[in-house]
């Protein structure tokens, strides 16, 4: 099978509340380092986030400590998202998104369940485990600051 066998979704931690691409707040720099933390081991071999601001601040804490590039998704093309994640030879890929782009792209892994993550929720995290014949199967975890 082609790809890696497992996808981590994630929503981005915590963003600033004033301007057209906030940054991270303290809390949301506090939940990228301890994702950096979480992740430092696990066998990560990409990195995607969207093309804006906070989910790459919440990706940079692992970024740099595993030295892997990280991958602009643009836009809203979830087919196109999810054959570029699927494109990735090997090992973990890591994919930070947001409330209107992480719970389509867990569908298009081949989840049939439906995600819903509000508003106010940084701590969402989603772990799809790909088996043979397109099947996939999920777990869902939140993970506190």
């Amino acid at each position: 099978m082609p790809g890696p066998s497992t996808r981590v979704l994630i929503r981005h931690a915590e963003p600033q509340t004033s301007g057209t691409d906030p940054g991270l707040t303290a809390a949301g720099r506090k939940r990228a380092e301890l994702l950096g933390f979480m992740f430092q081991e696990a066998g990560v071999t990409a990195v995607f986030t969207s093309e804006l601001r906070r989910t790459q601040e919440t990706a940079q804490p692992l970024v740099a400590r595993i030295s892997v590039a990280l991958t602009v998704l643009p836009g809203l093309d979830t087919a196109a998202h999810r054959n570029r994640i699927l494109a990735i030879p090997s090992g973990v890929a890591l994919v930070i998104g947001h409330t209107n782009t992480v719970p389509p792209l867990i569908v298009a892994l081949g989840v049939g369940n439906t995600i819903q993550i509000a508003a106010n929720e940084f701590d969402r995290m989603f772990l799809v485990a790909l088996r043979g014949a397109g099947g996939a199967s999920l777990l869902s975890l939140r993970y506190w600051v």
